[in-house]
């Protein structure tokens, strides 16, 4: 889940507040403008030379700010995927976190998941080779699971759904599982996009789900089937929610409107 050094960086009060909590959470560099307070950070005052020094110096740059502020001033910056940051771009409300520049090859998709998975926003990845994937998995485990089982488990998962597991865009779970090592693992060596959905958005889970051993122990009612219903887009489950021995899968479909049948 690594996306080597990172930056993140805001430019009014509001967008500060997202910017430290991303930051924190990071463990990336904050840069707010000089006439920001309150904040252990490094303070810019121009903001396309700002941009200039992160290009250089970074990894991967999270920007709280309006799209076309990222848009202007990195434009002149720009010289190949394969060279140029991961910059994912976010409203300062969170509700987006959107995959700006080197999204395949420079990591900047990964992020946006990694954006998400913090502070609950939709990771926009317009990358064709993802957007074409219609299918998320939702997954619970038991701790300390292995990563071989929980392959197991998706990889059967899918033939019951009658869908081959590289159709799958995203493995979904629980923020109680981001130290999962076997989940983490097992998304790595399979490929796929892994986000950990917070808290809050189970509070607010829009989806009638049945109650399971998740009501018991972290306060949620269920986590497999919220997590594929509410980690898409018009989402419709395929796979309800299936045990695996000490894995549990379900899998849904977004119904996009062009590539749904």
């Amino acid at each position: 889940m690594n996306t080597g050094r990172l930056a993140v960086i805001a430019v009014t009060d509001k967008g500060a507040v997202q910017a430290k909590y991303i930051a924190d959470r990071l463990r990336a560099e904050l840069y707010l403008s000089e006439k920001i307070s309150g904040y252990d950070s490094i303070k810019y005052s121009s903001i396309k030379e700002c941009f200039e020094k992160l290009f250089q110096e970074y990894d991967g740059i999270v920007a709280v700010m309006a799209q076309g502020i990222v848009t202007r001033v990195t434009a002149p910056l720009l010289e190949s995927k394969y060279k140029d940051p991961a910059v994912v771009v976010c409203d300062e409300v969170g509700r987006y976190a959107i995959s700006a520049v080197s999204g395949h090859e420079g990591g900047a998709n990964r992020l946006a998941h990694r954006v998400a998975s913090i502070t609950g926003a939709v990771p926009v990845i317009t990358t064709a080779t993802e957007a074409n994937k219609l299918y998320i998995a939702g997954v619970g485990c038991r701790k300390d699971t292995k990563k071989e089982q929980i392959i197991s488990a998706l990889t059967q998962a899918c033939a019951d759904a009658k869908i081959d597991i590289a159709q799958l865009r995203l493995i979904a779970s629980a923020w109680v599982k981001e130290n999962e090592q076997g989940l983490i693992d097992a998304a790595d060596e399979l490929g796929i996009y892994l986000r950990f959905l917070p808290e809050h958005l189970f509070t607010y889970c829009p989806y009638e789900v049945e109650e399971t051993a998740a009501a018991r122990h972290i306060g949620v009612k269920a986590v497999a089937e919220p997590c594929a219903l509410m980690a898409g887009f018009n989402t419709t489950l395929v796979l309800k929610k299936t045990i695996y021995e000490s894995v549990t899968v379900a899998i849904s479909k977004e119904m996009t409107g062009f590539l749904s049948e």
